[in-house]
């Protein structure tokens, strides 16, 4: 990396370095940096309150302050944001892992992170057939269409596919990186990407900027996949491939597993009819699937909100049009209405009736 101090500011900062007041964030940078420390090392360092403490008797702890200036400079020059694991955005499903990535770099809608209904995981091969191609252009196209966002893993080959689909239909899409966010790979990603932050989508990384697209990151990243989604469809892969690993990740953590069938006599469909085969719900049309998704989506809902999600299924409908149907009174419904609007379930259309997001 390239250092941006000369001689005389790098002998100041180690006159000086004993007295810099380490902060929270500015050590957690700083540990995120350093090679050899993974997120379970950091993870029990925070837990004992030793952040500020253990970057300020680090060996290297030069090094370490000029590496946390130098990411500040990076996040600040393409505009991106830190997300360590105590702040507001910090998404909530990731308390789930085992070793949740203590810091997240952000590109993007901070919303997102957080967003009622989670978004769902759309995965594949990354050699896929034309068969695989056409259906992840569908399926993407269909998920924008139903206000569905769609998180994947920006890989060659179906993910890509699908959420360039989504995106060009105006969907909200979250890409995960397998490097850190200034180092786009596949090279061919970038401009998607830039379409995704630039329509109110989010990319996401837990490594360091500069980091390199390695091989062991990978799997890191399709954890994050897996956790962030309420649900996986995979819609082809082979049974050996990093798209099972990400099953794996889903399989874990309870989500609820699709798969798209294929002939059983092509290699690239061979993962996905095993899925099927051991208990993942098949997609026979984008309608079931949409109508499934949403039956996620509301599975959670408490009983006076799951009547207002039910009749708002035939229509629009004004407050005191629901209160009259449902026997509600005003002030409850208004509560439940709020809520329902906070999990981005329902809006207010211009006329003051309200509005359905997502398939009916």
């Amino acid at each position: 990396m390239k250092r941006n101090f000369d001689i005389l500011s790098i002998d100041y900062i180690h006159l000086r370095l004993p007295n810099v007041n380490w902060k929270q964030e500015d050590s957690l940078i700083a540990l995120n940096n350093l090679p050899g420390v993974g997120p379970a090392r950091i993870n029990k360092i925070m837990a004992a309150d030793q952040l500020c403490e253990f970057v300020q008797r680090h060996p290297d702890a030069t090094q370490l302050y000029e590496n946390m200036q130098q990411q500040r400079k990076t996040a600040r020059e393409i505009g991106a944001q830190f997300v360590p694991a105590w702040s507001g955005y910090y998404p909530a499903l990731l308390s789930h892992l085992e070793h949740p990535p203590p810091l997240l770099h952000a590109l993007g809608d901070l919303a997102l992170l957080n967003h009622q209904p989670p978004a769902v995981a759309i995965i594949g091969a990354r050699a896929c057939t034309p068969y695989g191609r056409e259906q992840a252009k569908r399926f993407g196209k269909s998920m924008a269409f139903a206000q569905e966002s769609i998180i994947s893993g920006a890989a060659r080959g179906i993910d890509m596919i699908s959420m360039q689909a989504s995106v060009n239909a105006g969907g909200k899409v979250i890409a995960v990186l397998g490097s850190g966010l200034d180092v786009c790979y596949p090279r061919e990603a970038f401009q998607m990407l830039e379409q995704i932050i630039a329509q109110g989508g989010l990319v996401l990384s837990e490594f360091a900027f500069g980091t390199r697209p390695l091989a062991g990151h990978f799997p890191r990243r399709n954890r994050l996949i897996a956790a962030m989604s309420r649900a996986l469809f995979v819609i082809q892969a082979t049974k050996k491939s990093g798209t099972m690993n990400t099953t794996d990740w889903a399989l874990k953590l309870g989500k609820d597993i699709y798969a798209l069938p294929g002939p059983i006599d092509d290699i690239a469909c061979s993962g996905t009819n095993w899925l099927i085969h051991e208990g993942a719900t098949p997609v026979l049309s984008r309608e079931d699937f949409l109508r499934s998704l949403q039956n996620t989506a509301h599975s959670n809902l408490n009983a006076e909100q799951m009547a207002i999600v039910e009749i708002m299924n035939e229509q629009d409908w004004f407050a005191q049009e629901i209160s009259e149907q449902l026997c509600i009174g005003d002030d409850q419904l208004q509560m439940q209405l709020l809520e329902l609007e906070l999990q981005g379930r329902v809006s207010r259309t211009a006329s003051g009736s309200y509005h359905l997001i997502g398939p009916k």
